[in-house]
C-alpha cells in the first residue's frame, strides 16, 4: 500500500530502525575522517576519497544480494520521496562560495556548484511532476536521474584532475585538495555516495513502474 508521504507501508520502522542508525554511524565516521587528515593524499592517488565513495555503493550491492536488510528504509521510499530528498543537492552552492574565496579552483567549482544547484531546486519540481502523474512523468523522472547522476561523476572527476595527486593534470595555484579536510570532506565521503544510493533506488522505483501499468 501507499501513503501521500511517498513511503509504503509495511514494515517500514523495521527498516528504519536498521537504516537510519546506519547512516549516523556513516555520518559520524566520515567527520572523523575529515577532521583526523585520513583523507589526505599528500602527493599519493586519492585512494581513501575513491574508497569512501565506492565502500557504501559495494555494501549496498551485498545487501541487496541478501534481502536489504541494512538499507531497506530508502527502499521503501517511493518514487516522488527518492526525488525530492536530492534537494539537498543545493549545497553545492558552496563551491561557487569556496572559489569566490580563492579556495577552490574555478574549473572545478563553477560546474560542480551550479551542477548541484540546478539538480537541487528542480528536484521537488521532477518529484511533484511524478507524485501527480504528469504527462510523460516517468521519461522526465529518468531523464533528469541520469543528468543528476552525471553531475556527481563529472563532479568527482574534475575534482580529481584538478588535485596536487598525480592524477591532477589540470591542477594550478588553487587546487581540490582542501576537499579531503572537514567540512567540505562531507561532501564527497557522505553527500556524494548517499546521493547515488538514493538515485540507485529511483532507477530501481523506475524499472518496477515500467514493469507495471500506469
Amino acid at each position: 500500500m501507499h501513503t501521500a508521504s511517498g513511503i509504503r507501508q509495511g514494515p517500514l520502522s523495521v527498516d528504519l530502525i536498521r537504516t537510519l542508525p546506519l547512516l549516523a554511524g556513516w555520518f559520524f565516521l566520515a567527520v572523523w575522517l575529515g577532521l583526523s587528515g585520513r583523507l589526505a593524499a599528500a602527493g599519493a592517488p586519492p585512494i581513501a576519497l575513491g574508497v569512501t565513495i565506492v565502500a557504501p555503493l559495494v555494501l549496498f550491492a551485498l545487501d541487496s544480494r541478501v534481502g536489504n536488510p541494512i538499507f531497506g528504509g530508502f527502499l521503501r521510499l517511493e518514487l516522488p520521496a527518492l526525488i525530492a530528498l536530492q534537494t539537498f543537492r543545493i549545497i553545492g552552492i558552496v563551491f561557487v562560495v569556496a572559489w569566490l574565496g580563492g579556495t577552490l579552483p574555478a574549473g572545478f567549482a563553477l560546474p560542480a556548484g551550479l551542477g548541484d544547484v540546478a539538480v537541487g531546486l528542480s528536484a521537488p519540481f521532477v518529484a511533484a511532476a511524478v507524485a501527480q502523474r504528469r504527462r510523460h512523468h516517468a521519461v522526465l523522472a529518468r531523464v533528469w536521474s541520469i543528468a543528476a547522476v552525471a553531475d556527481l561523476v563529472i563532479a568527482v572527476t574534475s575534482g580529481v584532475l584538478h588535485s596536487s595527486t598525480p592524477l591532477g593534470i589540470l591542477r594550478g595555484p588553487v587546487t581540490t585538495d582542501i576537499m579531503a579536510f572537514y567540512p567540505l570532506s562531507l561532501i564527497p565521503t557522505f553527500l556524494v555516495p548517499l546521493a547515488l544510493l538514493l538515485h540507485i533506488c529511483a532507477f530501481r522505483a523506475l524499472s518496477a513502474k515500467s514493469s507495471r501499468p500506469d
